[in-house]
């Protein structure tokens, strides 16, 4: 399948069934394979990224079994060996971060590397700051980036400190090894980016018995003699995965159901809710059901820092906007799957939208987009936020589009099970 049209339609209608988070369900297996005993994962996302952390903790030698509805970790890294291990975390930079950390307090002699595109992003920050704490690792091609090789197997000090406008990844990797190490003190240097998701890692970690002090996200304190407890976890529903769909209503005016989403849930991209508010949508919960009434779109100004997940959603939308719309906070976006803030500037200027761009803001010119061919860099967002496009555009054409496999392998069939078709080409 190397393309899709997407076919527009009048009718968007129905009930989507959101999917487990992709966050919470890697941030889950990470502490799974700290703690002695066996952790089942309920209503987990299978999803190449997950697939790929699994992966990754089988070759360490820790035990995983799966089924339909859960991720069984029965193995913890005490089973980890001292010998050579080849980590490949594909194109995923959350298994990447977490494993890079978590092999810094394992035996053995570990090897730590992904794609092409993945080895382009930086890790220097985070391998500096684990250096810092007593590890061993050296970079073998290019200092700052994968592949590394990590072969020290214990952290011998407690503090460290990172620049905060890189990746909130760094901060949760070292979190979630804190209690294996006897506690940690991060400092925080400038401002922290993408908050939710550090919160994201602080509330699973509560949720498993260890209590990180958060001074307002300018220093991290795990206290020494904090241990995980032995629980199972059941994963909450992807509110990134569901923005699309939200997306969709809200361009068209349609109402929608979206199911298995905690109204209470602290995920980054629940903040999409309030930005398509300000839309002029619609939006209330009926339980765990989230009832979308759409109302179009219209020019605005929006700080997308804390749900950058969410921006190239919106940049599609706002293109059908009539007049100037500016977002701001997107600098983590131009070290990603792609650099996403010049893709999006890419592909929008094949649909007629012409764009503006700072280190952090992107600037839309929006009204009256036209349909093209669109390239997704490998990069699933790319694909998804540029479906939107086609529910009114004919026409639109995605290139790549199996490349949503890696967080959200359904969304296809999902996409048609509210009216959305699409036919290969």
């Amino acid at each position: 399948m190397n393309k899709l049209q997407i076919i527009p339609t009048n009718n968007i209608s129905g009930v989507v069934d959101v999917p487990g988070s992709k966050s919470y369900t890697n941030r889950a297996l990470i502490i799974a394979s700290l703690i002695k005993g066996s952790v089942t994962i309920k209503n987990p996302l299978k999803s190449d990224d997950v697939s790929v952390m699994i992966k990754c903790l089988i070759t360490l030698g820790i035990e995983i079994k799966e089924n339909s509805e859960s991720i069984q970790v029965i193995g913890d890294i005490s089973e980890v060996k001292d010998q050579e291990y080849q980590l490949n975390a594909q194109l995923s930079g959350t298994t990447i971060r977490f494993i890079l950390a978590l092999s810094c307090i394992i035996p053995g002699v570990k090897i730590i590397s992904g794609d092409d595109s993945l080895n382009n992003r930086p890790i220097g920050e985070l391998a500096g700051a684990l250096k810092d704490l007593g590890a061993k690792i050296e970079y073998l091609k290019k200092p700052g980036y994968p592949p590394l090789i990590v072969k020290s197997s214990s952290l011998s000090l407690k503090e460290t400190r990172l620049h905060g406008d890189i990746s909130s990844q760094f901060f949760s990797a070292l979190l979630m090894i804190a209690p294996l190490i006897g506690g940690i003190n991060i400092d925080v240097m400038g401002v922290q980016i993408s908050k939710p998701y550090v919160g994201m890692t602080i509330d699973l970690m509560k949720y498993f018995g260890v209590k990180v002090a958060n001074t307002n996200f300018k220093k991290y304190v795990v206290e020494p003699s904090q241990g995980y407890v032995l629980k199972d976890y059941v994963v909450e529903g992807d509110y990134s995965s569901a923005g699309y769909f939200l997306a969709a209503a809200a361009l068209t005016s349609s109402t929608l159901s979206l199911k298995n989403l905690n109204e209470s849930s602290i995920q980054a991209d629940k903040n999409f809710i309030n930005i398509l508010k300000d839309l002029g949508s619609e939006i209330n919960f009926q339980g765990s059901d989230l009832i979308i009434k759409g109302a179009g779109v219209k020019p605005m100004r929006v700080d997308m820092e804390n749900c950058p997940d969410q921006v190239q959603t919106l940049a599609v939308i706002l293109a059908f906007a009539k007049g100037k719309s500016v977002i701001t906070g997107v600098r983590s976006l131009r070290i990603k799957e792609t650099e996403r803030v010049l893709a999006l500037q890419n592909e929008l200027s094949k649909m007629g939208i012409k764009t503006e761009s700072t280190i952090d803001s992107l600037t839309i010119y929006g009204g009256n987009p036209k349909a093209s061919e669109v390239n997704t860099y490998n990069d699933h967002r790319m694909a998804m936020s540029f479906a939107i496009a086609g529910v009114v555009l004919p026409g639109m054409i995605i290139n790549n589009p199996e490349v949503v496999t890696k967080t959200f392998p359904d969304f296809w069939e999902k996409l048609s099970g509210i009216g959305i078709k699409s036919n290969e080409i």
